[in-house]
This record gives C-alpha cells, sequence and structure tokens, in this order.
C-alpha cells in the first residue's frame, strides 16, 4: 500500500522521529520486540474522499531532510478514495525503511546469532539484535559471536527458510564460522523471520469516512489527539502544532523556513516549540502552554493572520542578537529571556530603533542571563514582563527599570550585578568582558581550528595536586584562546606562556584581564591571582552594565 500511494500521512501528523544512534535506538528496540512476539499496539487508519494536504512515507530517510519534499501537490488525489495513518507512522515509516528502503544510505542487519541471551543497549533490555551497516562495513562486524545478514533480503525471498539458512551457513563456513549449535541458532531464526514477517504481523483499526461516518475533519482531529495525547509518542506542542495544520496547510513549510533563518548555519538551536510558545504570548494568552489555547479559530486564525508580522518580529530578534554579539548558542543560556523582547517588538510593528533603547535592551538581556532569572517559573516571569510592557513601554523605550523592579519585588529574583554573577555561565561572562575590550569572539569560524575555547591559565594537570577543583576550575582562571594556540599552550604554566604571548601581542595581559604584576605569575600566588583578577572582570561587567538614562 504503501509502494502504490495507497497508504499516505495527513499533514497533521510531524516528519519521521525515531531514532537509529547511539544514544537512543528505538528501532532496535521496535524489531526486538516484533522478533519476540510482543504485541506493538494497534493501528489507526482514516478512509476518506476529502482533498487535505497529504505526504508519502519516505524511502530513503536522511538526517536533517526537508519535509517538505515529501508532500504531494495538491493536485494530486484529489476526489479520490485514500487512507491516512492517524496513529502508527512511527512504527510504519520504520518497518518500511528496514524492508523498503535505506536510513542515511544504511541498511537493516539482523544478527543471526543473537536471540539466547539477554543483553542491554542504551538501558533497554533485549534478545534480538539490529543495527543500520552500509554494505562495506557489514564484513568488519562479522566474528563468531556476531553475524549480520540484510533483514530485506530474508523477508523478501521466494525461497523457502531452510534454503535461506543453508546460504547464510554456507558464506559463514567460507568464513571458518561454523559450529552444530550456530546452524541450529541461523535456521530458527530465519524460520522466526519467515513466520513473523508473512503473517498477520500489523492489525488496525479503520475509520471510513467515505460511509457518512466522522465526515468533520475536526472530529478526525479529536479522535488523532485522543489517540496520542495518551502516551508518549507526541509531545504537547507536536498536538499543537497539529492543531495549526488541521486549517492552515502550510503551516508546516512556514515554521521550517522561519527557524531555517533565525538558526542560521545552527548557530542557534530556536525550534517550534519556542515559535508556538512565543505566538501565544503575542496572542495575549499567556505563556503556560495549553493544548486548548489553539483550539477553535481565536488561536490558529490570529497566528495564520499575523504570521508576517510575527516572521518580521523574528527577524529584528536576529539582528539584535547581532547587535549585542551573542553569536552562539553557547553564550545564550535561556531562550525564555528573548519571549519579551520579541513581545515588545510586535507591539510596536518591528519599528524600535532608537540607540538608546537598544542598548538598554542587551544591558538588561546580559543582566537578566547572568542573573538566571528565567529558569523556574519562566511561564510566570514572562507573562509579569509582558504586563509591564504593556503598561510601560514606548516604541523608544524598553522598560527595563519597571520589569527589573517587578521581577525583583514580586517575583523575588537577583537583578543586581554581584560578585557572584560572574560564576554563572562561563562563556556568557567571558563573551561579555572580551566584548568590552572591542574583541569579538567568532563562535562559528569555517574552520573548526579558529573556535574560541576556554583556557585554564594555570594549567588544571598541574594546579590540582597543589590546589582545590574550585579554585583551578574558576572564571578567574579561565580565558579564551584559539583551539590552536591552546593546544601549543598545552599545560604551559604563566611564567613561561606569558612572554611568548607578549611578544605576539603586546597587549595580551591588558586584553585578556590579567592582573600585571610579575609576583602573580607564580603558582605560589595561585589564589591571589584568581581573586585579584575575578575583581577585575567583576569591575569590567559593573562598567558595560550600565544603562543609559
Amino acid at each position: 500500500m504503501i509502494d502504490e500511494k495507497k497508504l499516505l500521512l495527513p499533514h497533521i501528523q510531524r516528519p519521521f522521529v525515531w531514532k537509529q544512534d547511539r544514544n537512543n535506538n528505538q528501532v532496535n528496540r521496535f524489531f526486538d520486540s516484533i522478533m519476540r512476539g510482543y504485541p506493538f499496539s494497534t493501528f489507526l487508519f482514516w478512509k476518506t474522499r476529502d482533498d487535505i494536504q497529504k505526504r508519502k512515507f519516505i524511502e530513503d530517510y536522511k538526517d536533517g531532510g526537508d519535509v517538505k519534499d515529501t508532500y504531494f501537490k495538491s493536485s494530486e488525489y484529489q476526489d479520490t478514495e485514500k487512507t491516512f495513518v492517524l496513529d502508527g507512522q512511527q512504527r510504519l515509516q520504520a518497518l518500511y525503511l528496514a524492508l523498503k528502503g535505506t536510513y542515511n544510505g544504511k541498511e537493516l542487519y539482523f544478527d543471526i546469532l543473537s536471540g539466547e541471551k539477554l543483553f542491554w543497549d542504551k538501558g533497554d533490555e533485549l534478545k534480538y539484535n539490529f543495527e543500520y551497516f552500509k554494505r562495506d562495513e557489514v564484513e568488519v562486524n562479522n566474528s563468531p559471536e556476531h553475524y549480520w545478514v540484510c533483514l530485506k533480503e530474508v523477508v523478501s525471498s521466494d525461497d523457502p527458510s531452510t534454503k535461506i539458512g543453508r546460504n547464510i551457513l554456507k558464506q559463514m563456513k567460507e568464513k571458518g564460522i561454523h559450529t552444530e549449535e550456530i546452524e541450529d541458532k541461523v535456521q530458527d531464526n530465519v524460520a522466526l523471520i519467515e513466520k513473523l514477517f508473512t503473517d498477520e504481523l500489523i492489525y488496525y483499526y479503520s475509520i471510513d469516512s467515505t460511509l457518512g461516518k466522522f465526515r468533520d475533519y475536526e472530529e478526525i482531529l479529536e479522535i488523532f489527539i485522543r489517540v496520542n495525547s495518551g502516551g508518549t509518542q507526541l509531545s504537547k506542542s507536536d498536538l499543537m502544532f497539529s492543531l495549526m495544520k488541521l486549517k492552515w496547510d502550510e503551516a508546516e513549510e512556514e515554521f521550517e523556513d522561519l527557524l531555517n533563518d533565525v538558526n542560521g548555519q545552527n548557530v542557534f538551536a530556536f525550534d517550534k516549540d519556542f515559535v508556538l510558545k512565543t505566538s501565544l504570548v503575542i496572542l495575549d494568552k499567556k505563556a503556560r502552554y495549553e493544548v486548548k489555547k489553539f483550539k477553535g479559530t481565536d488561536g490558529l486564525e490570529s497566528i495564520k493572520s499575523r504570521w508576517h508580522k510575527i516572521v518580521l518580529s523574528f527577524n529584528w530578534l536576529r539582528d539584535f542578537l547581532d547587535y549585542a554579539r551573542i553569536t552562539s548558542q553557547s553564550v545564550l543560556p535561556s531562550y525564555n529571556a528573548l519571549i519579551p523582547i520579541l513581545y515588545f517588538v510586535y507591539t510596536y510593528d518591528c519599528k524600535p530603533s532608537a540607540p538608546k533603547m537598544k542598548q538598554n535592551m542587551q544591558t538588561w538581556l546580559y543582566k537578566t542571563l547572568l542573573n538566571n532569572n528565567f529558569t523556574g517559573q519562566a511561564d510566570t516571569i514572562i507573562d509579569a514582563c509582558t504586563d509591564v510592557i504593556k503598561k510601560h513601554s514606548s516604541v523608544d523605550y524598553f522598560p527595563y527599570k519597571e520589569i527589573e523592579n517587578t521581577v525583583k519585588t514580586r517575583l523575588n529574583k537577583v537583578v543586581d550585578i554581584n560578585p557572584n554573577i560572574i560564576d554563572g555561565n562561563t562563556y556568557l561572562v567571558l563573551n561579555l568582558v572580551y566584548l568590552f575590550k572591542n574583541q569579538k569572539k567568532n563562535f562559528q569560524p569555517k574552520l573548526k581550528g579558529n573556535s574560541p575555547e576556554i583556557d585554564h591559565i594555570f594549567p588544571k594537570s598541574k594546579m590540582l595536586k597543589t590546589y582545590k577543583n574550585h579554585l583551578v576550575n574558576n572564571i578567574g582562571n579561565y580565558m579564551f584562546l584559539e583551539k590552536t594556540l591552546n593546544i601549543e599552550k598545552r599545560d604551559k604554566l604563566p611564567e613561561v606562556f606569558f612572554p611568548d604571548a607578549i611578544k605576539e601581542s603586546p597587549n595580551f595581559l591588558e586584553d585578556n584581564f590579567i592582573p600585571t604584576e610579575p609576583r602573580l605569575q607564580d603558582p605560589d600566588n595561585f589564589e591571589e591571582f584568581v581573586e585579584k583578577r575575578r575583581m577585575l572582570m567583576l569591575d569590567t561587567i559593573r562598567e558595560v552594565l550600565t544603562y543609559q538614562v
């Protein structure tokens, strides 16, 4: 049915997300369940003639593939009967890739010698082993303990299981892998595969709209949500997004285009969650994630009608982050802190441009990030900030003072620059103090060797022999060095490294906030060095993070 495009996916479904990697082997777990005869739930299909946006199953999956490539043209399958998968996309797609296609250029292989002993894989207790390999990778992974055969070749073969088993054993004998025990195991596993994959493996319940029942697409969506929200297959944001796609066919493409623009070349990792949450705030529906907020025309139609302005607001934000020299995921520990800024910009039609306003907004953002104000009760803080913006802002005034006062008095958060502030996000602190010296650090270089790394001024390998960990791994002992320079420096002590560094760059000490007294380069005075350098950095932060009144 999938090959003949008789079984399709409705646009309310999210893309294929099951992983087969070192950290999460969902495919292995699924096929192990099949081989052990475990039930893996009933599928839910929907038969209809309705003309809705549809997409096909993927035959050759590739990480980072564009979901837009899987959609059919709107003119295809018009006024024809078609069957959609409402529940079971991930399982069916995994089966289809294994039995018909490829996953990142690899095919699914089965360890024909597995099945007797239990083993652990990423926290799962498994019995049968499956892995994706390229053809030329299989040979080096074969051994008397693990012998890999291509699953699709066994399943699709017209030969009886005994002949398939004999052919596999012949190949194994040629490689010197053969015992009576192995022979029995191979024949048993081939027979099991033949039985399981030619038997009634898939059970499904069909909703047939062609017979007059469940004709309303919104009712179909309600069934979809109830089926999927009971387990862990779909997150709340997936369900919200499904509601949006109900009457906005281009939602998937619009979101993908926005995220590609704002994330750049993987500079950031903004996702649909963040865009949806921001949309809720912009609609004055508060920040808390609730599916019901997207039901009905009020939520959906409002976002769709305001989408162009939402996109412009994100474009304004991207330019502002460049202005604030926040050019990497490393120096942006909280995306939630950006939502009040987006709300402000959206409120004033993306027109805020006064230099003083942008400078004060930059100061506010760094202060709130350094104080971790948006960790914990983020929704409460977002709502408090937007309330203040409604009451106290203007097109050229971001109400930093009123926001800080509200966050401090009502939510009991620290908003000031205090000595503890520099023990927060290390990349953020270093980025800020280096910018004060007009040293912009390129976190996205074309050559990996040019990316900045955090270096221990007094090398960790030597100092931990004498000093405690909290002193050695301290912001007072950190500086930015390009990767190549960091490798070159290795474990040299300052008294050895500094003279060469000063020859290359006469302002090396000043640019890196390093105390100039020669005696502080002595390891015996390390504790004093760290404390003095911390004070230099803190004074710099206090100086740069001041508001222009």
